[in-house]
């Protein structure tokens, strides 16, 4: 049953985000054509003044829309699962033959992959635009430097682990707080409080468990390790308390 929740998963993945990647596909290509044509342009200074107004319009709305992307894919996968769990929908979600912890994962192996897409959409867009601003040697060296990365296995893993188990806990996390929303009856109070309080008290955890550890003479390596051990067992304690919610206080909005 998790392999067909995947699949409507990825359906309405397809169905409902594409648009936003054809945009975000777009707003590349309009950047990366006025860098071509700003350098034929120079030599008329009245037409290299109006591309130059052009690109750097587009080029705010291209920035813009990099660094708020990782944000909706998020977003976007939080509704998804607000919607399909909490709102009216519910009643029928509910009522197919799957365990509250498989709708979780089968969101959340959907919420994964979209972010990686996303993630390699703002890469290769990032080398399209380089590559077209005449910036070959930073790519080259761009390139380098990652492969450097790759080859080094010690740093790579720990890295790889700590991302995946933070995504896993943001994610997670997102859905508690619309989960304990849902149980205050849709109010925004009590999960806006618990947002904000997990904010800062992660901020000020990460902090002085870095220095600690650092302090103590632990490797960057060590302290990776560390804060991926713990970013799954606060995953899974929010895991935990999502299926928790679902099956035994479920308030249907």
């Amino acid at each position: 049953m998790l392999k067909k929740l995947l699949k409507y998963e990825f359906i309405y993945l397809i169905k409902d985000f594409k648009r936003i990647y054809i945009t975000y596909g777009i707003s590349v290509a309009v950047v990366s054509l006025l860098m071509l044509f700003d350098k034929t342009a120079i030599s008329d200074f009245s037409a290299f003044t109006a591309f130059t107004i052009l690109l750097i319009m587009f080029a705010l709305v291209y920035y813009i829309f990099t660094i708020l992307l990782a944000f909706m894919t998020i977003s976007h996968n939080v509704r998804r699962f607000k919607k399909n769990m909490f709102s009216h929908e519910g009643y029928l979600t509910n009522t197919l033959p799957v365990t509250p912890a498989q709708h979780v994962i089968a969101k959340v192996i959907a919420g994964a992959v979209n972010y990686v897409l996303s993630f390699l959409a703002i890469y290769f867009g990032l080398l399209i635009i380089s590559l077209c601003s005449g910036g070959l040697n930073s790519v080259t060296r761009l390139l380098e430097y990652g492969f450097e990365i790759i080859s080094d296995i010690g740093l790579v893993v720990p890295l790889f682990l700590s991302l995946a188990t933070g995504f896993l806990a943001v994610l997670l996390f997102c859905y508690l707080a619309t989960s304990i929303s849902s149980m205050q009856g849709g109010s925004k109070g009590g999960a806006t409080a618990l947002v904000v309080l997990a904010v800062f008290g992660y901020s000020f955890l990460y902090s002085a468990i870095s220095s600690a550890l650092i302090s103590n003479g632990v490797s960057t390596e060590g302290v990776m390790y560390f804060f991926a051990f713990f970013y799954a067992v606060c995953a899974a304690v929010e895991f935990a308390l999502v299926t928790n919610i679902i099956k035994n206080k479920l308030n249907l909005q």
